[in-house]
């Protein structure tokens, strides 16, 4: 059976294998885009723009593969940076390899990896004539199986859903499931020196001349504080759209996480740097909705915007966090600008090299940093589990209306 192009081309990478690259009249040419046709070691001849088995995977709906040139210049030029290689592939006209594949490529085919889930196999004429011999024996099977009904299908799923249970490892244990406010309104009441009854007046306990807090404070014997209940009101009257967590991302194009970058590296687990990005020719969207998978396998939205320009008071009370680049001017127009107020209402994230040192004034900020290994990329996935840790404490204890 012949071999389809990507693996001719994987194993003349592999083994050194001469790719010769013909003109129209069939003369050797040095470089690609002169070339019209390609030639293997085993004398097979293939279009210089024939598509390969590789799937662009950058691509979320399109289907479509890249060509043969394109990987063979990606080859050719495997020793450059993304940078570079952009501009030489502009330079010759050449489709260029989207950043998020090129590595996952040039691993394929020097040897590295041997499979990936992006590269679709066709199907060998052996296969296909079993395939065709068991179809009658297939209809026979068919016609002797019941259909299962649609009623019956769902108590099947009812049933093993109820029989799953969620596994306790080291890192669900120490997140916790505890809420720990109560112990801050102790911590007030004693503060204080007095305790509130249920109808909002202070108790006998109180201590004389003691002034008169604007909030009530939930009492010892456990009754609920005035907050709770307004709390708890108004997380019956907000929508679902006023529950979704909002993200607030700098809009500078030297920051660390930008529109671009944000959703590859809370979903995926993967840091690109944004100007590269810039670079390929991405569009910047105006908003960016990350789906965030729960070790649960729940998945919650959080919507995530770089300008607060047209937001109304719903807007500010779903920000739970906001990611800052050490510029006080960042909160210009906002609804707290100074860092001292924001810190007070948001969770503050600082994003940093992990050989950086912080500087004042963030050093003086209420804010958590995420470290980012310049070149391990293996090293993102537990940046991005401690992120979601620390964002998950703090809505538990300041944000309990949204869904996060």
């Amino acid at each position: 059976m012949s071999k389809d192009t990507l693996s001719l081309l994987r194993e003349s990478t592999i083994h050194n294998k001469p790719v010769i690259l013909l003109d129209a009249s069939g003369n050797a040419v040095s470089n690609i885009i002169d070339a019209k046709s390609i030639k293997f070691s085993n004398d097979s001849v293939f279009p210089r723009d024939t598509p390969t088995n590789f799937k662009k995977i950058a691509t979320s709906a399109d289907s479509s593969t890249y060509t043969l040139d394109t990987l063979i210049f990606l080859v050719q030029t495997a020793q450059l940076d993304n940078s570079a290689y952009f501009k030489e592939c502009q330079a010759r006209q050449i489709e260029n390899v989207a950043i998020v594949d090129r590595r996952k490529i040039l691993d394929f085919l020097t040897g590295k990896v041997s499979q990936l889930p992006n590269i679709t196999r066709p199907s060998s004429p052996e296969k296909r004539a079993r395939d065709e011999g068991s179809t009658t024996e297939t209809s026979t099977k068919k016609a002797k199986t019941a259909p299962l009904k649609s009623e019956d299908s769902i108590k099947a799923v009812k049933q093993v859903i109820s029989r799953e249970r969620e596994i306790v490892t080291r890192s669900s244990i120490l997140k916790g499931s505890k809420n720990f406010t109560h112990a801050i309104n102790l911590a007030k009441q004693l503060v204080l020196g007095k305790e509130v009854s249920a109808n909002g007046r202070p108790s006998a306990t109180s201590k004389p001349g003691a002034s008169q807090p604007s909030s009530v404070n939930p009492s010892k014997n456990g009754t609920k504080s005035t907050t709770g209940a307004t709390t708890a009101t108004k997380n019956q009257k907000l929508s679902s759209k006023d529950k979704i967590p909002l993200i607030i991302v700098p809009a500078a194009p030297t920051a660390k996480f930008t529109l671009y970058n944000i959703k590859q590296f809370l979903e995926d687990q993967t840091y690109v740097d944004p100007q590269e990005l810039r670079n390929e020719g991405l569009k910047k969207p105006d908003r960016v909705i990350v789906e965030r998978k729960k070790p649960n396998g729940q998945s919650v939205p959080y919507h995530v915007v770089d300008s607060v320009a047209h937001f109304k008071q719903n807007d500010w009370d779903r920000v739970c966090c906001v990611f800052v680049t050490g510029k006080v001017w960042q909160f210009k127009g906002w609804k707290w600008e100074k860092p001292v107020d924001l810190f007070s209402n948001v969770k503050g994230f600082y994003p940093k090299w992990t050989s950086e040192t912080i500087q004042s004034p963030i050093s003086e900020w209420a804010v958590s940093e995420i470290n980012i290994h310049r070149e391990r990329r293996y090293m993102d996935r537990a940046a991005v589990s401690q992120f979601w840790d620390a964002l998950d404490s703090y809505n538990a204890t300041h944000k309990s209306y949204l869904n996060f």
